[in-house]
């Protein structure tokens, strides 16, 4: 009995390692460059990645809608993407100002299979937290020097009268 069960199971696993297509064993990578903390509306950042040599396939995610020449995969927003002779690509983009702050989802397709995935978070501008000294109190003080200094000059120039040279 233990050989039968033995044998069942050397099989199961014989078939089920032999059955696994290729793009279900595709490896890849995705990195953001400078961060993978993003601005909506701000500057321009760069997915960077690996896939297979000199193919195509797609880089997904709902952070990714109203992009220019932007498609969709699966009815998710995607940008399609081209590997060189090394498997490496690499998209600049904005994020659009209408993706709401959160963290996101992002897959690469390519070989016909997941090849990989990351975390992109995206902040709105205004949500970014304020640092450094309170700009009223320092522009209030600013107005204040500025004023003295106004008064001292015209007042120095007031009293000194010009001396008469026959005294």
């Amino acid at each position: 009995m233990r050989r039968v069960v033995l044998a069942l199971g050397l099989s199961l696993f014989a078939v089920t390692s032999w059955a696994q297509t290729p793009a279900a064993l595709a490896a890849g990578s995705l990195t953001f460059d400078p961060s993978s903390t993003v601005t909506a509306g701000g500057g321009k950042f760069f997915v960077n990645g690996t896939c297979d040599a000199d193919s195509s396939g797609f880089v997904i995610s709902e952070a990714f809608a109203a992009q220019p020449g932007g498609t969709e995969f699966a009815g998710v927003p995607a940008l399609a993407i081209t590997t060189g002779a090394d498997g490496g690509f690499g998209i600049g983009l904005t994020i659009d100002p209408s993706v709401s702050a959160g963290t996101y989802d992002v897959t690469l397709r390519c070989g016909g299979g997941l090849a990989a995935s990351a975390k992109l978070t995206v902040i709105n501008p205004t949500s970014i937290p304020r640092t450094g000294a309170p700009v009223d109190r320092l522009l209030g003080g600013a107005v204040v020097v500025l004023a003295t200094g106004l008064a001292m000059s015209v007042g120095s120039r007031r009293r000194r009268q010009p001396q008469s040279a026959g005294r």
